[in-house]
Formats: C-alpha cells, structure tokens, sequence
C-alpha cells in the first residue's frame, strides 16, 4: 500500500487545523479562566485567613483582633528595634488575650476622656494585629501615666483611637502592642 502525496498532504493540513484549533481554546481559556473563578489571584481558597466583615482596618488580607496584647511590648519598654526585626518577632510571638476587668476598663475610659486633642482615627492604614507596624503618618500620643498603672505596663509607649478602640504602639518599632476596645 503506497501513500501519496495528496493523502500526506491532506493528512498534515487536517493535523494543523486541528493543532490551530487546540491552541485557539487554550488561548481563549487562559484567558477567560481568571474572569470566572472566584479565586482570581491564585492563592489557596480562603487565602491567609482573610476577613469577611473587617470593620476597622483598611485592608481585607486578614481579621482585626479585637482585645489583645503582647507581653514583650508591656514588659520591655525600653527594647530597642534592631536591623533583623528582631523586636518585631518578639511583639507579635508573644500575644495573648487582653485580661481586663470591668473596673480596669471603666479607669482606661475614664483617662482617655480627659486627655485633650486624642488622636483619632476612623479607618486604619494598617491591620489592628499584635505586630503590625504603624505608618508614620498616622499621629500618635504618649500613653497616659494613669493608663500604664492601670494595665501595669506600656511605659514610654504611644496610643491612637481608631473607632472606638485603643491601640497602643511601641515607642522604638512602631508596631502594636495591645488593642483596647471600647475605650470611648
């Protein structure tokens, strides 16, 4: 049985146009397929635990805490931030649940009430999480001396409202060592 030349030739043009054919749906694939998927970006579906009704931080990548802090940042105020972010492992390492009773939070709103021009935030620029570091835009204040004797730490540290909640900031790093909620 011999071939010839217009069976192969026939045979290599049907070969191409299905070749063509195959290429033009992937195409048209790789290009549709991020239009109607739900996860657009190609992370892990939930991602890194990200927040479905975050009400008080800027971004959506994750839940804000909402009663926290961090022992190195109460304890060791005058820790100095160094090169590797060493500082700022340690903070966010060592977060707990913020442990206040109902005389302690009514002292801190008490204190906050009187302090004059507090600085006051509707949204935050940064995640309301133990660790996270605060942009230098963002004003701060010195905490109370009424309010580190009340939460037994927090010397030299800074504070700033957002909403309604106090987030104390460390004085070196500039990352946030505790969330105080309904402070006003």
């Amino acid at each position: 049985m011999s071939i010839n030349s217009e069976t192969t030739a026939t045979g290599t043009r049907r070969l191409f146009a299905g070749a063509a054919v195959v290429a033009v749906l992937l195409t048209i694939g790789f290009t549709v397929w991020p239009f109607v998927t739900q996860n657009q970006t190609g992370t892990p579906k939930g991602g890194a635990n990200p927040a479905t009704a975050s009400d008080t931080t800027g971004s959506r990548s994750a839940p804000a805490q909402k009663a926290a802090e961090s022992t190195v940042g109460k304890n060791d105020p005058a820790g100095q931030e160094d090169p590797s972010g060493g500082r700022a492992r340690a903070i966010k390492q060592n977060s707990q649940a913020l442990q206040l009773n109902q005389q302690q939070r009514q002292e801190i709103k008490a204190a906050i009430g009187h302090q004059p021009d507090i600085p006051k935030i509707d949204r935050a620029p940064f995640e309301l999480m133990i660790g996270t570091s605060v942009p230098r835009q963002v004003r701060l204040k010195d905490v109370p001396p009424e309010i580190t004797q009340v939460m037994n730490g927090y010397w030299g540290d800074q504070y700033v409202l957002v909403q309604d909640e106090m987030v104390i900031v460390d004085q070196h790093s500039r990352r946030v060592v505790a969330i105080v909620p309904a402070v006003q």
